[in-house]
């Protein structure tokens, strides 16, 4: 009897052990970085399994979005699922150079004083339906701006059609 309680919780203990590593460490998102153009204020979407998008472009194990003066970005790149999302943010100037933007996803994590440093704010994946008749397709949203003009820009995101896209 002792035996076989034994044999049973040692089963179930090795069950959830593949299943915390599947779900922590096989299931993990790939590392992105997004260049933003220098200066670009506004919403952004990244449309997913678009044929004519642009080529998936990788550096270091890590998803490079390109992202375009109009802040739509069309990629090859399937949606990116998994677990522990890190993400990098930077302004690219025109010679190369870039600067990293903080990301919030709670406004009360901006430090007092910097709500006119410019962040990236309001993150989100979605699925859309096309108005090309295809099946839904995946994008990933977020606006670059000042804190401090986050309605107006948000509203802004808030307006896209994302079934045009």
């Amino acid at each position: 009897m002792f035996f076989a309680l034994g044999v049973l919780l040692g089963a179930v203990v090795v069950a959830a052990g593949f299943a915390l590593a599947d779900w922590f460490i096989f299931n993990r998102a790939e590392a992105e970085i997004h260049l933003i153009p220098d200066g670009f204020v506004g919403p952004v979407v990244i449309a997913f399994d678009q044929n004519d998008g642009e080529p998936k472009k990788y550096g270091n194990k890590t998803r490079i979005y390109g992202i375009p003066p109009n802040g739509v970005l069309k990629t090859r790149f399937p949606k990116n699922d998994g677990t522990n999302h890190v993400w990098k943010f930077y302004y690219m100037k025109a010679d190369g150079t870039k600067s990293e933007l903080p990301y919030f996803f709670d406004f009360r994590e901006v430090p007092a004083g910097n709500k006119d440093t410019i962040a990236i704010y309001s993150l989100g994946s979605m699925s859309a339906p096309s108005n090309r008749g295809a099946s839904d397709r995946s994008f990933f949203t977020y606006v670059v701006g000042k804190v401090s003009d986050s309605k107006s820009l948000i509203d802004r995101q808030h307006d896209i059609n994302f079934s045009d896209l």
